[in-house]
Parts: structure tokens; sequence; C-alpha cells
């Protein structure tokens, strides 16, 4: 009989009055890999905070490793954290220490007064070498890739006695080769026992890796997938929007002269970095080792020195600075790109003062404004403030302002991280409208999820080897595991 490591039965929980997992089930056993497919995010972060501590329940009970953790109506023995790792974006690492340090002397069970580090690099260079890290227990972690942080964490967590990981999007932010590699990581601790709830956004991700996927809608579960069976009908309108994205985009891409070029760019961490974009195309930059993004964009705004290269604006040189000619779209930019001082109309008009230098001060342009966005935004909007809004509201007022602004060319740091199906649908479709706009769009990622349809070519940025460059009709030789590469084979 299997040992049971996790079993949610009947949950609901509220937070602050709203209901976010209702009648929630879900079962994970020992050394299997569960993936739950976030067809929306409702509910997800109340999942991740059951599974962090012990919340108050409606109703419902929690287990984990068949011992009763949390119940409805009882008494919750404390708020400690529980043996599960959950391990995201955000490092539970400390920099400036080693990954002897961070995985030995920082854990609770760790009761010695001396630190011994020859003795730990004794304990921990045999455990890496069988997991076939390229990296060493010296190594201080901020220097790690993605990659091996990731490798870190979970080898921190299973030697720390968690018998379940969550890993929660970890394709966003770990190239399509790194990815088979930290699959292969995955595959070998399960083999050990240790289970694994596997968090992400994309199916053909987690039907590489999982062995069962639940799909989480509206804070539920209606259904889980064996391995191998299809995903059923709450996925093909986001399927049937992208090949027929890709369909129309087989028709060559947009000629005509480049309204930004970079020519062999270097400072920071970049390196003979060379790209160009024309109006109304789509280039990706993925960055396999999800290291230049920042870097890149402080070269564009003057922030770093630029040792060598130059960058070239809608034919003219162009030096290094803010410009409107050019606007930059943050990750998470429901977050990051709105001030929450300023109304929704004040947000909307923030780079629009170089076209309409009156927009400030003149009310009657200001309701020319309101009048004139009506296609793009719900006129009610315009009486609120950015936190009274939804997320797909805020992405909507975020691409409304970049569509006013009407740059030459935007820059999209990670444009669909975080965003469930529903949301990725629609700023999908903000950036096909801003291409119809005939404006340049240079995407930077690290996993090609989503971005790859929309492009017309490709990037691939390597830290200690030239790059690659791949135009739209040579998306089919890609990796067999990089997101819709199916669909340029058929086509």
């Amino acid at each position: 009989m299997r040992e049971e490591i996790l079993r949610l039965e009947r949950v609901t929980c509220l937070e602050q009055g709203v209901v976010q997992l209702e009648n929630f089930n879900l079962q994970i056993f020992r050394g299997e890999i569960m993936g739950l497919l976030a067809v929306n995010s409702h509910g997800l972060n109340t999942l991740l905070g059951l599974l962090r501590r012990r919340l108050p329940l409606q109703r419902g009970y929690v287990y984990y490793r068949e011992k009763q953790i949390n119940a409805w109506g009882s008494e919750i023995p404390g708020r400690g954290p529980q043996r599960i790792a959950i391990i995201e974006n955000r490092s539970s690492l400390v920099s400036g220490m080693t990954v002897a340090d961070n995985i030995f002397v920082l854990r609770p069970s760790f009761k010695s007064w001396l630190i011994r580090p020859a003795l730990l690099r004794a304990q921990l260079a045999p455990v890496l070498e069988k997991l076939g890290a390229d990296f060493s227990p010296d190594d201080y972690v901020d220097k790690l890739t993605a990659f091996q942080r990731f490798v870190v964490e979970m080898l921190k967590a299973v030697l720390g006695g968690c018998r379940l990981i969550v890993l929660r999007e970890v394709g966003t932010f770990i190239s399509d080769a790194d990815l088979s590699r930290l699959h292969e990581v995955i595959r070998r601790f399960a083999r050990e026992g240790v289970a694994f709830l596997y968090i992400g956004y994309h199916f053909e991700e987690l039907r590489e890796i999982c062995d069962r996927t639940a799909l989480l809608i509206n804070g539920t579960i209606p259904k889980v997938l064996l391995r191998g069976e299809p995903l059923f009908s709450c996925g093909e309108p986001y399927h049937r929007l992208v090949q027929a994205q890709m369909e129309r985009r087989e028709r060559p891409a947009p000629g005509g002269e480049a309204v930004f070029q970079a020519r062999h760019i270097t400072g920071g961490m970049v390196k003979d970095l060379s790209f160009s974009v024309r109006a109304g195309e789509c280039v990706v930059l993925q960055d396999l080792n999800n290291q230049i993004f920042g870097d890149l964009l402080a070269l564009l705004t003057g922030e770093l020195p630029l040792k060598e290269g130059d960058f070239e604006l809608c034919g003219q040189p162009f030096s290094p600075a803010y410009t409107r000619k050019i606007a930059i779209l943050l990750e998470h930019a429901d977050d990051s790109m709105l001030m929450r001082e300023l109304s929704v109309l004040d947000n909307l008009c923030f780079t629009l003062d170089h076209r309409l230098p009156g927009v400030w001060h003149d009310a009657r342009l200001r309701r020319g404004i309101e009048q004139e966005c009506g296609g793009l935004l719900d006129a009610k909007l315009f009486q609120l403030w950015p936190e009274q809004l939804t997320t797909a509201q805020k992405y909507d007022l975020v691409y409304a302002r970049i569509l006013l602004q009407k740059p030459k060319v935007v820059f999209c740091i990670q444009p669909f991280q975080g965003a469930d199906m529903e949301l990725r649908m629609r700023i999908w479709n903000h950036l096909e409208r801003l291409l119809g706009q005939g404006i340049g769009v240079v995407i930077l990622a690290v996993n090609l999820a989503d971005s790859l349809s929309l492009a017309h070519q490709l990037v691939r940025v390597h830290r200690s080897a030239p790059n690659e460059v791949y135009s739209r009709k040579d998306f089919s030789t890609l990796s067999s595991t990089a997101p819709w590469v199916d669909f340029y084979q058929q086509l």
C-alpha cells in the first residue's frame, strides 16, 4: 500500500470573508510528482499558506505523512512552519554564504558550536557528485545560476527532513535546457521517496514531468489528469488562440529599417550582444542563464556604463538615456508599473505629457482622453484608484498607457510571469495590439513559454558561447521541450 504524504480533504478556507478554497481535495503519495495546473490563480496563495502554516479552516481536514495537522472547528496548536518546502522565484538561501553553510549551518537541527568547513565539504561533496551538480560546496550562493539555486534549495529541503517539496512556476525562471536537467534531479529525489507538488501554468511543461496533474479552477479541483491524458476543454481557447496566431504569422516578418538596433553591446553581465527590431516586429531575447536582463536595461538607460558597442534608434545613434521613444515593461507589471498614489487617469497620462504638454492642468483635455480611451478601458475605472482594480484591469491600464505613449520599441521583461491561463490570453492580446500599431516589441525571457508564439525572431544568449539567432522558419528545429514547438513542426 502506497504511503500517503499529503491529503487535503473537503477543505474550505476563507480570507477576508471571500471563499478561496471550496471543497478542495488533493492527495499526494510518497515518491509521486503531482502537477497542479492553475487555470486561474484563485485560491493558489491560500493553498500555499495552508502548506506553510496552520490556517483556520471553515471545513475539512489536512493530513501530512498520515497525521492530521489541521481540522475545521478545532484549536490550532501553534502556527510554526511545517516540514514542507516551498521553492519559488524568491530565494530562501542566504547570500554571502556558501552552499555548504546554507545547507548545514542554517538548518534548525545544527547544534554545533564550531563550524568545520572541511567536514561540511566532505559530507556534501559526494551528494553533489551523485546529483551531477556543476558547482562545489564552497561556491557562494549569490554566484549560482537559477538552476543551481533550485538544486541547492531542494537538497537543503531533503537533508532537512522535508518529504514534500512544492515547486512554483520554476519554468519561468529556468531555460528549456536547464529545465530538463532539473527534471532529472526531481526524478532522482522522487525515486528516493520525496513527493513533489509541481505548480505551473503550462500543461506542456507539467506533462513532461508529472505522474498526475490536478486542475485548479476557482479554488477547487474538478479533475485530475493521469499521465498521457490530454487537457480537457478549459485549455482549448488558449491553444486555439496560439495556433491561429501562428498560422497568421506565417507571413514574412515586417520589412523596412530597424527602429532599434544594438551592436556588440558589452557592459556588466552583457557580453557582445547584437540584435535589431523593426516596426511591428517581435524579437525574443532568451537569457539561458537568467543574468543579463537587469544589466541590459541599465545599459539602455545609462545607469550602467557601456564598455563596447553602440545603440541606434530610428536610424540615428542613441546615447543611453531615458526617452519616451522607448518603453520598458517590468515583471509583474500590475504591481511594478503603477503608482498607487496617483488616480487611474493620472497613471494613464503619466507618459503622455511629451505629446500633450497640457495634460496635467487642462481639464477639458483630460476629459477628452477619457473618451478616447473608451475602447481600451472601462469608463467606470477612471473614478477609481489602482488598488481598487482587479489584476486584469491593472494590466489593461498599463498596456493602454503604453499605447498612448506611442514608443518606437517596447522592452518587456517576462510579461507572462505569474499569469494564469485567463490572464495570459489577455496579456497576449495586448502585445498583439502593440505589434498591430507598428511598435517594435522586444521580449526578455528565460523560458520560451508564450513568448515564442509571438516572435518573428529568437536570440538565445549564452554566457560562454556564441549567441544563436533563429528566424521564424527555424523555430521547428528547437528542442522538443520548447513550448508550442509541435505547432511549428505541424505548420
